[in-house]
This record gives C-alpha cells, structure tokens and sequence, in this order.
C-alpha cells in the first residue's frame, strides 16, 4: 500500500471524524458546488475548514509541502485513505475491540490536555509594566554586535587560493568566482555566509573577517577547513537595542516563564479537583518481578569479565 505521509493529528482526527460538518449523507445528494467543500469519502464530506485546521497542526516545515494546490491534493488523497480504512475497520468491528477503544481513549486525552494546557496559556497577557521592568534589569541581554556580513571563497590549496585571489585583484566578481571555485556549501549563493557574530567561526577566519572594513577583501587565510578569501559586505558595531526593539524577545521569554508556572498551578488545581491515589501494592508486585526477571543483572562485571575475556583469547 501507498505510504501515508500525514501528521499523527491528522490520523486522530481522521478517525474521530474532523468536525461537526462532516456528517454522512448519500453520495448522490452532496452539492459538489458548495466552495467549501473539499471531498466527499463514503458519503462523508471533507470541509476547506477541516482541511486548514488538520495542517495548522503539522510543523510548519512539513506544512510547506503541502501549500500548492498538487501538495494539497496529496494532503487530501491522504487523508481519504485514512478514512475509508476507518471505515472498513468499523465494518469489520475492529473499533468494538476492548484495546483498541482503550488507545482511542487515552489519544482523545491527551488531545484535551493539550487543549487545556494550550487554551491556558494563550490566556496569559503580559503588561508594558513587566516588559519595561525586565528591559530595564536585563539591559545587557538586549545588545547586538559587533557584527559582519561575509562572503568568502573556499578551496583545498594554498596555490588554488593565490591564483582565485590574484583573479579577483584583476576584477572578477566575487560571487562568480565564488559559485565557480569555492568547495563551501555556500557557493550555491555566490559565497554569502550572511551576517556573522564573533563565536560563530573558527579563530583564524573570525580574527581575519573582523580585522576587514566594508568592502575590503581580505588575502588568503587558512583555517582548519582549508583556504579561504574573504570578503566584508557591511560591518555593524556593537549596540545597545532600545526597548521597541528588545520588546517581542522580552514578551516571548516572559510568557515561556508564566506558560510553565501556569501549567504546572493547573496540574495542581486540577490534582485537588480530581485527587490521585496510588496502589502501592501493584508497584510493590511490580519491583519483585523486576528483581526476579531473567537477565536481570548487568552481565561481563568484575572477575567474570576478566574471566570471559581470557576464555575468549584463548579460543
């Protein structure tokens, strides 16, 4: 069978059924000009709304697969495919089996737990008060720079380099030379390695390229990656960010502090609401069989190690 490329949400809410739109009726009778509906499967309608909301769970790298009209075909072939298993497991009784109503269960809790956690999180607002008053405590968090933007050409010798360097001194673009020569991953984008900060690169390249100004190229320089030539695009010195510019990295790392304390008080509101109480007896059972289970310990230690070692140099 084809391989099904879909999230795990997309394959609970498959089976769960989307949403409340999707309600079975013959074939025949669905209105195939209704804009909003996507598919039908089994006399069950696929709405455009289930559709957004089943990729708005995928990670947003793997959602991009699916943006073109051909990406979303495939999403929603995949999604047919689930379901009419679904179906066919149902006819077959498969849902009426004890263990499998037990993982739909426990995969029904988990999604409401999550719903809760999340729905309580994005209730969390923080204020101007607290935004300012953590700029103003942390204000050497907020600095950036001193900071360069490179290109550079890499090649495996030091004759290589001289002889790309003693081209470009004569006026050959740069980022020709550097699609043409270097061996860097980055000869896809003529040698642009973006901006760079210092830490980022090994020693030998980071003092060359900080030791450029705007538009200066640098000689050969050998680092443990081999030979470059080094370009400075732009420099940017060291400054501090005022609050404007600090303040969407303030709101995200203070509402990730309150997301934890606020889940953590729900887990304990809900403890008191619905109290937890454990039967020391299974987990008393449950460390004798450990102990008595076959293989237990750890084999090959101490004498017998040494033992089975000469018995094995022997053979």
């Amino acid at each position: 069978m084809k391989k099904l490329i879909v999230s795990a949400m997309v394959l609970i809410a498959a089976i769960a059924g989307c949403t409340a739109e999707n309600t079975a009726s013959p074939a025949g009778k669905v209105d195939m000009n209704d804009p909003h509906l996507v598919a039908v499967v089994g006399g069950e309608k696929i709405m455009d709304m289930d559709i957004d909301a089943l990729l708005s769970e995928i990670p947003e790298q793997a959602r991009a697969r699916y943006a073109s009209a051909e990406g979303k075909r495939e999403f929603v072939r995949s999604l047919a495919e689930i379901k009419m298993l679904s179906f066919e497991a149902k006819k077959q009784g498969i849902d009426q089996s004890p263990d499998v109503k037990r993982r739909i269960d426990f995969m029904g809790e988990q999604m409401l737990a999550r719903e809760l956690a999340e729905i309580t999180v994005d209730r969390i607002a923080i204020s101007d008060e607290e935004i300012s008053g953590y700029y103003r405590d942390n204000r050497e968090q907020f600095s950036t720079g001193p900071r360069v933007k490179l290109r550079h050409i890499l090649v495996d010798s030091e004759s290589e380099a001289q002889a790309v360097l003693a081209r470009l001194k004569k006026g050959e673009d740069f980022s020709t030379l550097a699609s043409e020569k270097s061996r860097c991953p980055s000869s896809q984008q003529g040698g642009d390695l973006g901006w760079a900060t210092r830490g980022m690169m090994v020693p030998e390249f980071e003092n060359a390229a900080f030791a450029l100004n705007k538009g200066q190229m640098s000689g050969v320089v050998k680092s443990t990656f081999g030979y470059h030539i080094i370009m400075c695009d732009d420099v940017e010195a060291a400054r501090q960010l005022d609050l404007e510019e600090a303040r969407d990295a303030i709101e995200q790392q203070l509402k990730g502090e309150k997301s934890e304390e606020t889940v953590s008080a729900l887990i304990e509101q809900a403890k008191k609401n619905h109290p937890v109480t454990l039967n020391e007896e299974y987990f008393r059972k449950a460390g004798e069989e450990a102990q008595a289970a076959p293989g237990d310990e750890t084999p090959g230690s101490g004498q017998d190690a040494v033992d089975t070692g000469g018995q094995m140099g022997e053979e």
